[in-house]
Order: C-alpha cells, then sequence, then structure tokens
C-alpha cells in the first residue's frame, strides 16, 4: 500500500514516514531527496548502538521503497564514539595540526588525500584537479592523481596518455603511468576510449574501490582524487574508504552553479569531512588579444559563497584559451611559465596553507544498505 499518490517524492513525505517510524529529527544528520526519486538519509549513530541502527535502517529502506515516486533508498549510518562533540561546521579559526595520524589513512605510503569535488558537471573540475596536481608537484611535492570520474574519465586526454595500459606487478598490484611529474590512474587505461560506460551503482563502487586498493601508489606527500560530479555513491564511498584530508569544491559564479555547491558543502560537513575551501572557476573572460576581461557567468559568486558559510576562498580561475589548449594536447597549463600556470601555483600555495591549518581526522565509519 502506498501511502502518497504524487508521481514525484517530497522531502515531506520522506519525513511523514520517518516520523511513523518514530525516528526523531536529532537522528536524522540528513536528508537529501534528488529530483530522480533517490533518497540519501545519514542517521547518527554510536559504538554502543550500531547494531540496533543498522536494523532500523533497514526497516527504513522498506518504508521508504513503499513510497510512490522513490526509485532508490541509500540509509547510511555514521559511527561515531559516544562521547564524541558535534564538529562545528565552520570553525571561526584554523585549529594547530598535530602530528600526521598515517594509520587513519587508508592507501599505504600516502600522506595527503584531497577530493577536488563539485555538485555539478560542466564545471571544470577535472581541469583544475590536474593542474592543480601538477603545480603541487611543481613545488617539488611527489603528487598522484586518482581520475575517480567513472563515467567521464578525462584525465588520460589531458595528460597525453591515452592508449597507455598500466602493468600488474608482482602482488597484483597496478603500477601508475607517469607523465608530468604525476603518478595516475583512471579508469581510462582500462576500457576503450570509445565504450560507454553503462554501469550502475555497484559496478561505479567497486571500480573506484580497486583504483584505491589495488595500485601501487608508493610514497605520496599527496594523492589528488578528481571525483565524479554530485552528491551520490561515489563520494560516499570516498568517505567511507579514504580518511580524506579535505575536500576542494569547484564552482563557476553563476547563480545554478552555487546553488548545487551549497549542496556539495553540506554534503562533506555532514560526512565530517574538512572543506579545505571553494575555488571559482570560469571566473571571466580575457580576450586573448587585449586583455580584457568580460564576466560571462556572472561575477564573485562562489567568493560570496564561501563569505557566507566561512569557508576559506582559494582563488579564481579565469576562463583562457591557454588553459583549454592544455587540456585538449596533452599539456596541462602549469607546467609552464605563463601567467594561466601562475594561477594555479597561487591556488596550490593557498591550498598547502589550508592543510597546514586543517587537523587529519579519521574517516566515520559508514555502513551502506542496499
Amino acid at each position: 500500500m502506498r501511502l502518497f499518490k504524487s508521481g514525484k517524492v517530497s522531502e515531506e513525505n520522506v519525513r511523514s514516514v520517518l516520523t511513523k517510524l518514530n525516528i526523531s529529527s536529532d537522528k536524522i544528520e540528513s536528508l537529501i531527496v534528488s529530483d530522480d526519486g533517490i533518497v540519501t538519509l545519514i542517521l547518527k549513530s554510536a559504538s554502543s548502538t550500531v547494531e540496533e541502527d543498522e536494523k532500523l535502517s533497514y526497516a527504513i529502506e522498506m518504508a521508504l521503497k513503499d513510497l510512490k515516486g522513490v526509485r532508490a533508498v541509500r540509509v547510511v549510518l555514521t559511527a561515531q564514539s559516544d562521547s564524541r562533540s558535534p564538529r562545528p561546521a565552520a570553525p571561526a579559526k584554523p585549529q594547530p595540526k598535530p602530528a600526521p595520524d598515517k594509520t587513519a589513512l587508508n592507501i599505504p605510503g600516502v600522506e595527503t588525500v584531497i577530493a577536488v569535488a563539485s555538485a555539478k558537471g560542466g564545471v571544470g573540475k577535472s581541469t583544475l584537479a590536474l593542474n592543480l596536481a601538477v603545480a603541487l608537484a611543481r613545488k617539488g611535492l611527489k603528487v598522484g592523481l586518482l581520475d575517480a570520474d567513472v563515467y567521464g574519465p578525462s584525465v588520460p586526454t589531458m595528460t597525453g596518455t591515452v592508449g597507455t595500459k598500466p602493468v600488474y606487478q608482482k602482488g597484483k598490484k597496478l603500477i601508475p603511468v607517469d607523465a608530468h611529474g604525476l603518478k595516475l590512474m583512471s579508469i581510462g587505461y582500462v576500457t576503450d576510449e570509445a565504450d560507454a560506460m553503462i554501469w550502475r551503482g555497484p559496478m561505479v563502487i567497486s571500480a573506484i574501490n580497486q583504483m584505491m586498493r589495488d595500485v601501487d601508489w608508493g610514497e605520496l606527500d599527496i594523492l589528488v582524487i578528481d571525483t565524479p560530479p554530485g552528491t551520490g555513491d561515489a563520494q560516499l564511498t570516498l568517505a567511507q574508504k579514504i580518511a580524506l584530508t579535505g575536500a576542494v569544491l569547484v564552482s563557476t559564479p553563476q547563480s545554478v552553479a552555487i546553488a548545487d555547491v551549497r549542496r556539495g558543502v553540506s554534503m562533506f560537513e555532514k560526512t565530517h569531512i574538512p572543506v579545505l575551501g571553494l575555488v571559482e572557476n570560469m571566473a571571466w573572460f580575457q580576450d586573448p588579444v587585449s586583455g580584457d576581461r568580460s564576466y560571462i557567468f556572472g561575477k564573485g559568486g562562489a567568493k560570496d559563497l564561501a563569505s557566507e558559510l566561512g569557508l576559506p576562498f582559494l582563488g579564481e580561475v579565469p576562463l583562457v584559451t591557454g588553459i583549454r589548449e592544455g587540456g585538449d594536447s596533452g599539456q596541462p597549463v602549469a607546467q609552464t611559465d605563463s601567467d594561466a600556470a601562475k594561477v594555479f601555483h597561487d591556488l596550490a600555495d593557498a591550498l598547502l596553507a589550508q592543510l597546514g591549518s586543517v587537523s587529519k581526522r579519521p574517516a566515520p565509519k559508514i555502513i551502506f544498505e542496499d
């Protein structure tokens, strides 16, 4: 028996069901109802109640699946110690950095793991992730780049490594591709470039898990992860499998992109991953002849949002020909001495400053219910 007759499920519908199940609002850490009928519910849990909460999550899933308009239900438990105090959403001042806790990382030899994310596609996230990684490497750091965007792997094209096939070493570990001073891994290296990736969620998660676990990254100062756009399974899997040091969110200035970034910030905050800062991409178009600026997508949207949310603003990246040409030719602009390259080097400096002020935290235990 369906409880609601409308074709599109709403957050109000979902909360009504949760109320009937005696789920208090204090128990709900986050609730996201997508336009295509996917309900993602993050519940607060504790070590002493995790077994009871697992049973509760199953009951919730069964009840929500009976709602008309619900296509899929994801119930996530963030298990904390019973004495843990809530983490402030945006600390007013950076906290001192403690001694590194390498045991919190699931990738041997990797010191720092940064997710470059966007809650919306088409904002230049992959271009920024690559050039930021190159800029960090040119500062003398050992850097890797994991292309976790399974549906749209663009790192092989942007690094000029299309057709490269990673090899297995003894022990069944993949050896990353070396290019532009980076260690690279992408699903694009093991699939045909022309094939459409028609994969369901579990296959995507399995692919991401393998690229994290079964790659010999060696000793890295920083691993940059180019995540898929959105706030779904892939991002939650990364939060579960890796103790991310933090996330960098990328947006263009216009309002429709900023609205999505708010959701991205909320997702990382709810999963206790520090947001290291926001970057405004395509901030303006710069005429290659006159040098005049045109604010095609608006002006200062990401910077204003960072100020509103109390988050660091790492900088602006202009829409210039050199950045696009570098991606198309497989020669990242950040490896040059151009003005465009300087933008990414300034971003790298701003990011390193933030890394110096953010405490490393172990990833919360997250339990997925199918």
